[in-house]
């Protein structure tokens, strides 16, 4: 953050491909031995209008698919391991389940800054998903985004963190490196707490 899949027999074909699909069949085959060993392999996707890139980051963790969903759903304890993360808190749950989620977070000159997203939760298959929409920012225009997660090995998750922000200025397209760098930290904040969990440390 500090970045649906929602039927004529043409639809239908799509929805069952799209069920069949998993995370792992997104990653290269070149980088698949990378995620293994541990390391967050990088994607990108130019988007028409942003100053940068969507990134999709994949990450393996060793905890299970539930320790990783439950620890994303745990807005109160975030702070405790997002760096730069001050507060969260859901604001308001919806009939359908979804949930208006608030954050404040540091940021430079202002000190804080407090944005709302509009959190949806799905399951399909062994895919969990939750994917947020930005309600209101004083720094952004738009900002979507997933956590996607489903089992890898034993008692463990392979986890696509996709996020992309566009700024209220394009003054800030030069910051592209520190957008992989901040969504790269989110993802070891989260697999080392995920992790912490597991062990019961």
């Amino acid at each position: 953050m500090k970045l649906r899949f929602l039927l004529p027999l043409a639809v239908l074909a799509a929805s069952v491909a799209s069920l069949s699909a998993d995370l792992l069949s997104e990653v290269p085959k070149y980088a698949q031995d990378e995620l293994a060993e541990g390391q967050i392999v990088v994607k990108s996707e130019n988007i028409q209008g942003a100053p940068w890139p969507k990134l999709m980051l994949y990450q393996v963790v060793n905890a299970s698919p539930s320790v990783v969903w439950n620890l994303f759903n745990d807005y109160a304890a975030a702070p405790e391991y997002t760096p730069g993360l001050i507060a969260a808190k859901i604001i308001e749950t919806y009939p359908d389940g979804s949930k208006d989620v608030q954050y404040t977070v540091k940021v430079p000159i202002i000190q804080r800054a407090t944005y709302v997203v509009h959190n949806t939760y799905t399951t399909k298959g062994k895919m969990q998903e939750v994917a947020w929409n930005l309600v209101k920012s004083p720094l952004a225009k738009s900002s979507t985004g997933s956590l996607r997660i489903e089992p890898y090995g034993k008692n463990q998750t392979l986890l696509c963190y996709t996020n992309l922000v566009v700024p209220i200025t394009n003054l800030v397209a030069g910051l592209k490196n520190e957008a992989l760098s901040e969504a790269k930290t989110t993802v070891r904040a989260l697999k080392a707490e995920a992790e912490r969990r597991a062990s019961g440390s």
